[in-house]
């Protein structure tokens, strides 16, 4: 692991999860098919550290809150992002807790030989504060054959232990353990997350403790191998989960190393099986794309503006309209409009920045006579972008007001 002079670690949540697994995770031996992910798409992403901090330099980052925020130095000890997600059950038996925030990877898949393994690393900003409270953030493997056994194989090397905040850490099966705990000794008052109140800092005047890893996260475990036995060219399915436990607040992610989920062996068989392609059954809509929310099919639309800017470009007068025509001739039906802008400037100023474009959008269907019960707006600032920030054409996708929109009634 490096420490001193820190390497870009540079994490990208545009891929899809069939990209992921297919094209990052998977190893040899194996085949993949019918991937599907639930949670917010800003939870998953591409992971690369050319300094390999966390022991690998390639692969899939799972978080329960947003997985940019992984990137270090470490300069916060509370660092997190409440999606408002759903937990998930097989999760909360293994935590004893109840869960939020779930972020699911799932994938059915065929091996050559009779065991599958990968490696992973698990690392939480619960550390150190937190240890052996009810926040006790957790993920978990699940691999399900024929049999319908579900086998939770996130597990330490005595293939019993569950790998929590409370069973990995500082003191408990610390040798799995690696401290990056971020200590701030120079304000005498500090903000406590969980009481949300400003409290005396403890710590102040003491010396002070750099984090000494290239991760936002105050610690993490040490590179760990899963594994389970399969039957050879037999499909089976595993479920990747991740989730707060006890609140939504402070974030928790796996790293899942690229190329290590593989099947290797002497008695290898060649692979018949062959995942069937899903074919589209409607066709797209002439503007946005649809996809799935919540159980409820919904529309996506994107307006676009200038940089620093909340003022509607003329361009966005066909899409404005196209809306107001789907919700005039849809009367039950409702939108949201998702505020979001590039990364150039403050957090603080981005999200007021994000805000006002989804108020500008707002303004514009309430003139064209759609009612303001029917209209929901949040702003994120430059927490979700669709595209790099790294190039103008990037930037250019994120300065954006997303419409959803619900084909449900309005809360009246």
């Amino acid at each position: 692991m490096t420490q001193g002079i820190f390497a870009q670690i540079k994490v990208d949540t545009c891929y899809s999860p069939t990209e992921l697994v297919k094209n990052m995770f998977l190893g040899q031996g194996v085949i993949a098919g019918n991937v599907t992910f639930s949670g917010p798409k800003f939870a998953i992403g591409l992971y690369h550290d050319d300094s390999a901090t966390l022991g690998f330099t390639n692969g899939i980052l799972l978080t329960t809150g947003n997985a940019l925020y992984s990137r270090g130095p470490n300069n916060s000890p509370r660092m997190g992002w409440a999606s408002s997600s759903p937990g998930d059950k097989d999760l909360q038996l293994v935590a004893h807790g109840r869960t939020h925030d779930a972020s699911v990877l799932e994938f059915d898949f065929v091996a050559s030989n009779d065991s599958i393994s990968f490696n992973f690393v698990f690392a939480s900003e619960e550390y150190l504060e937190y240890v052996g409270s009810k926040f006790n953030d957790v993920f978990g493997f699940f691999i399900m054959g024929k049999d319908s056994l579900v086998r939770n194989i996130a597990v330490l090397p005595d293939n019993k232990t569950p790998i929590t905040v409370n069973t990995v850490n500082n003191k408990l099966n610390k040798h799995y353990f690696i401290d990056n705990t971020f200590f701030n000794t120079t304000d005498p008052w500090v903000w406590n997350f969980r009481k949300r109140k400003v409290v005396k800092n403890k710590r102040y005047g003491k010396r002070s403790k750099k984090a000494m890893y290239n991760t936002q996260f105050d610690g993490f475990t040490t590179v760990l191998r899963a594994h389970a036995s399969v039957i050879p060219n037999q499909v089976y399915h595993i479920k990747l989960a991740i989730s707060d436990v006890g609140d939504a607040m402070l974030d928790s992610g796996v790293f899942l190393e690229s190329g290590s989920f593989e099947s290797r062996g002497g008695n290898a068989v060649a692979i018949t099986y062959t995942f069937p392609e899903k074919i589209p059954t409607k066709e797209q809509p002439e503007f946005g794309r649809t996809s799935d929310f919540e159980d409820k099919k919904i529309v996506i639309y994107n307006v676009e503006f200038e940089f620093d800017s909340y003022k509607l470009p003329a361009r966005a007068n066909n899409i404005i309209n196209n809306v107001y025509q789907l919700l005039t001739n849809n009367p039950s039906w409702t939108v949201t409009l998702s505020g979001h802008t590039d990364n150039r400037g403050s957090n603080e100023y981005n999200e007021v920045l994000s805000r006002r474009r989804s108020l500008v959008v707002r303004g514009y269907l309430e003139r064209l006579g759609i009612e303001a019960r029917r209209i929901e707006i949040t702003y994120y600032g430059e927490l979700i972008p669709i595209e790099t920030n790294t190039t103008a054409y990037g930037r250019a996708r994120n300065r954006r007001v997303e419409f959803r929109i619900h084909k449900h009634a309005a809360s009246r």
